[in-house]
């Protein structure tokens, strides 16, 4: 369906423009307004569920002319679902009063390398866009 295509397209482009909104805010002053999205709680978990839902629903629904049922929506996928688990993990996780020790160390790190995987998540969005049809995109 073109709507889920599409969709992961947004979803993925606009998730991982959130998470690296802080170095991009650095660079270019546009990107500073996406910050304000990354400090909405409400916004962060309403962004996050979709996009993990739309990287779910990609696993099953095909693109409009793909040929392989699985593989050619694979990494979009993956990286739906990762960016909505690290941005629903960020929003959640002062609000857990008893995280464990390991969750926590685990959360940190994640968090940590946010920007190369939101940029990364925008580059994906990106060649997903302009080559659909292609096998792993």
């Amino acid at each position: 369906m073109p709507q889920f295509y599409l969709l992961s397209v947004l979803a993925n482009a606009f998730t991982g423009l959130v998470l690296s909104a802080d170095y991009l805010g650095t660079k270019v002053a546009f990107f500073t307004e996406w910050r304000a999205l990354l400090e909405n709680r409400k916004a962060k978990v309403t962004l996050g569920i979709v996009t993990t839902a739309v990287g779910v629903l990609k696993l099953i629904v095909r693109s409009p002319g793909e040929g392989v049922a699985f593989v050619g929506d694979l990494l979009p996928a993956l990286a739906g679902i990762l960016l909505g688990a690290i941005l629903l993990g960020e929003s959640f996780r002062g609000h857990v009063e008893k995280a464990g020790e390991k969750v926590d160390r685990v959360a940190r790190t994640v968090i940590g390398y946010r920007v190369p995987i939101g940029i990364a998540a925008m580059v994906v969005a990106g060649l997903h866009f302009l080559f659909p049809q292609v096998l792993f995109l």
